[in-house]
This record gives C-alpha cells, structure tokens and sequence, in this order.
C-alpha cells in the first residue's frame, strides 16, 4: 500500500481546531477498528492511535504511536482497517525490526548515492512485500488491500515510477489497477518472481528493485521514515545494529544509519560492535545454604554429616542407611555483597603503527577492546578516564559520563608514540586503587624516559598492559615489564578483545566457577 502521507483521514464532525495538536482521546470506533485489525494479526503489541495533523507528507510519530488525520479517516472504516492492517505487517513482517532495515538500506545504497533515495526504495520495497503477504494470507482481502493502491491510481498527476509500480502490480498480483507495457514492469516483475515470503531473498530484491527503479522520477510512494518497531515504539536511537557494524567499514555504516534517519558515527560503530562481546553480568544476589530435612546417612557419605543426636533419638543402634541420617541442604538466595568497585582508567595507542580504524586493524581491535572496558566498568558503578596517546595526547579525567569517554578513545592521532607517564600519575594518585588496562602495540618511544613515572602508578594501581606484539623478543624489556604488573602479549589480534573483556570482568566480578558445591563447602 501507498505511503500517501500515510496518515490517517475522516471528518468526525469536528472544528479544524480539534487537530491543531495531538490528542490521545481517539473515538471508540477507530479503537474498535484498531483492534480488529490486532485481532487479524494475533494481537501485536503496538501503542494505540492516536489523532493528530499531517506534517508536510511525513509519517508523524507523535509520541511514538501512529497518528492519525482528519483527511484520511475521512476514506472510511475499510481504509482505515486496511491501513492499519498494512502498518502491523510493516512492524511484524516486513521490515519488523531496525536491523532488517538496515540489511535493506545496506542493499539500496550499493546502487544509489543519496540516502533519501534509498529510503524511498527501501519503503517502496516494503510496502510491495506487505501487502503481498497480505493478500497471500487471506485473498478475502484483495478489495481491502487494493483501495490505497487505487487511491494512488486516482490522482491527477503521479510520477513514472508510481505508474511503473502499479502496473507492475496489475501484473503481479492480477487485478484492476492501471496496467504499463514498459520494460521496468518485466524486469520487477522477475525480481519478485520466487515470491516475498523467502527473507534471505529480500536484500537481493531490494537492491535489484532500487537499480530498476533508479533512472525514474520518484513521486508519492516511499515517503516518510522506514517503519521499524524500534521507531515506533521510540529507541530506535539506542538499538545496538551489532550485525551490521561487525561487517561494514564505518563510512557504509554511517550511510546505511543514513537511509533510517539515525545520526551514525565513529562512536557509535564501535559502540554497536561492543555489545556482540559477551562477558558476565553481576548478580544480584548470593546463594546461602542451610539445613533442612532428615535424610538417611550412608556409607558412602562422609562422617562428619552424620547427625549422630538425631540418629540415636531413633535408635539406639546406628545401623549405616537403616537407622543413621543425615540433614538435606537447600539453598536460597541473599542479598549481595557491597563489594568495592576500582575506578578504570584505559590507556589506548592511536599512533601511526596502530593502523587506524578500519575493520581488522590494530586501531579497530584495541578500540573496541577499550569501548567493551569501558562499557563494563561504568555498568558496575566505576568512574572511567581514558588517555589516547601518540605524539600528543588527549586526556578525559574521571566520569560518570561515558559518551565524553568514548569520544577521546575514537580520535586517531597517526604519530609517533610517546606515552605521556606523567598525566597517567596524575590520574591514578586521585584514585588509589583503580585498574589500569593500556593497549599498545610497545613500540614507545619515550618509554624509559617515562619508567618512573610509570611506576610509580604501577605502585598506586593495578596496571595490566595488553602488548600487541610477540613474547620472547626482547628478554630484558619483557622483565621490566613484568616489574609493572601483569602483562599479555597478544599474537593473534583476534584475541584482543576477548581477551581484554575476559580480564575486566575476573577484576570485576572474580574469576569463574560453575561448581556450586564448592560454595556449599565454604558455607
């Protein structure tokens, strides 16, 4: 179905006045009509309507629900029940989420410069896979399904590409909508031939209807935002697109962000990466054990179970696993431990043998590496600073204020290597007892001209380096290191992030166990 300002109309007998704004008091027959069109669907949960004006052709997402005007409730019930269907298969079908999106858009930039016009393909694009699967699902609906389309066909004047959409349509769907003998309506109509139901087909689709189209004036269909249940709902901003960050360079990124109406960055391709790095989580709270009820001591049970007083309450004979028990243990859970928190402060390398940010590099892994650290720490209830450093330095003090740390860690200075020991001092003296996680590939320049600054941190903090280079080089160097604190040479650069997310979360949150029993026996 068409996206003609894709919002609602109908004249309810009321002064313009009632639209100036939105309002959240919608008559009952338009909630009676949203619910039917829920109970068509298996009742999604969406927001309900509400009303509102149109703004300049756009989809209003006026707090975050759809928002309905008074021109297009004026089509009548079947309209508006039609749209309202068309809109729950967009949010539960086709494209659902943001990350489907962002394939798409992903798939029409590869074909076109300009991110509106890629959005333009991505709607057109869904809205052909909507309402096919609509009037798959149930044919009883081709008259409901075709009135937006008709209303489409019944406007004055309409650009070539809606006219190549609708008799692209006549064709494939075989109805009465206005037919086109022009070449574009074959080659849509063997883009769409194995059907809409196949998703691992849909990018490929996307990006063939956008080269098909390309050459054509766009008109009405395909305006507004690309629908998602993110950006209806409204956080479209802070979901994590790990799927898409992990495989494109960060310009294709921030141009597929583009095509959704999200602002991507540097920041945020890292940030988005960092969330597919898995690591523990705190919990809440502690297991206790205690005694409970009897149950028969045997002599495969050690001793010092026997409740030996019980026992003999019972019999004056102990007979193993006739007349000895013992006390069953339960568990429950208890409040948790105010365990201390260490502050983190993250030394990262920008300099020029770092390699910059691009996937794969030096620069790309020890970012993110910083990025999941950082993340962590801050989630745990520690203040964060970071150093970037190369030839010169940036420098964010201590902070509850994670993006301010994310933007120093993001900045690549490209020179020579000098670590600024002194500033790192600074720091750790106004937090006894904080971590230091310093990623570098060790080819400092400065570093000796620095050791006693350094280590007189390394005295204040717990220092940990992440070297990025091979052990056993240099004997000597590797020894004064170690005088530091705890040192790891990494020579495959695939294990630097799991590797950094590993021992952040050991200093966190303790090392592993998955032996309950061995709780037991501390109890």
């Amino acid at each position: 179905m068409p996206r003609e300002d894709t919002v609602l109309k109908l004249d309810l007998g009321r002064s313009a006045e009632r639209f100036c704004k939105p309002s959240l008091e919608t008559p009952e027959h338009i909630l009676e009509i949203w619910e039917r069109s829920r109970s068509n669907w298996h009742w999604p949960q969406l927001p309900q309507p509400i009303l509102g004006p149109s703004e300049d052709g756009q989809f209003p997402f006026q707090n975050y629900r759809i928002t309905l005007d008074k021109d297009t409730l004026g089509q009548g019930d079947l309209y508006l029940e039609n749209l309202f269907d068309h809109l729950i298969v967009h949010y539960t079908f086709c494209p659902r989420s943001l990350e489907t999106s962002g394939n798409l858009a992903l798939s029409a930039t590869q074909v076109l410069m300009e991110p509106a016009l890629a959005r333009i393909m991505v709607n057109i694009f869904t809205d052909i896979v909507a309402d096919s699967f609509r009037l798959e699902r149930s044919p009883e609906d081709e008259e409901k399904v075709l009135l937006g389309w008709k209303r489409l066909a019944s406007q004055e004047e309409i650009s070539e590409m809606d006219k190549v959409i609708l008799g692209f349509l006549a064709e494939y769907w075989n109805v009465n909508l206005p037919r086109r003998g022009c070449p574009e309506v074959g080659l849509i109509l063997r883009v769409f031939s194995p059907g809409v139901r196949d998703k691992n087909l849909w990018i490929r689709q996307c990006q063939q209807l956008s080269r098909v189209l390309e050459p054509l004036n766009p008109g009405l269909l395909g305006k507004g935002p690309v629908r998602s249940e993110e950006l209806l709902s409204g956080y479209a901003e802070a979901v994590p697109l790990a799927a898409l960050a992990n495989t494109l360079e960060p310009g294709k990124y921030e141009k597929a962000l583009a095509v959704l109406g999200l602002q991507g960055d540097l920041k945020r391709w890292y940030r988005d990466q960092s969330y597919s790095v898995q690591v523990r989580q705190r919990s809440g709270a502690r297991v206790g054990w205690y005694p409970s009820g009897p149950i028969k001591w045997r002599l495969t049970d050690p001793p010092s179970e026997m409740d030996i007083p019980y026992s003999l309450s019972l019999s004056p004979r102990l007979i193993p696993g006739v007349t000895t028990y013992k006390r069953d243990q339960e568990s429950s859970l208890m409040t948790g431990l105010d365990d201390e928190v260490p502050d983190l402060l993250v030394v990262l390398d920008s300099s020029r043998s770092m390699e910059g940010h691009h996937p794969g590099t030096k620069t790309h892994k020890a970012t993110l590496a910083a990025f999941k650290a950082s993340r962590f720490a801050h989630q745990e209830g520690a203040e964060v600073a970071a150093i970037n450093f190369s030839e010169k330095y940036l420098v964010q003090e201590w902070t509850r204020d994670l993006g301010a740390v994310e933007d120093i860690l993001v900045e690549d200075l490209c020179a020579r290597t000098s670590i600024p020991g002194e500033v790192i001092l600074k720091l750790v003296e106004e937090r006894p007892g904080c971590l230091i996680l310093c990623i570098t590939d060790t080819q400092i320049q400065n570093f000796y001209l620095e050791w006693d600054n350094i280590k007189r941190a390394s005295e204040v903090a717990r220092l940990i380096l992440f070297c990025i280079d091979e052990a056993h080089k240099d004997k000597q160097v590797e020894g004064a290191l170690r005088n530091l604190g705890t040192v790891y040479y990494i020579n495959q650069l695939d294990d630097l992030v799991s590797l950094v997310a590993e021992v952040t979360e050991s200093i966190y949150l303790g090392p592993r166990s998955d032996d309950i029993n061995s709780d037991r026996s501390n109890s």
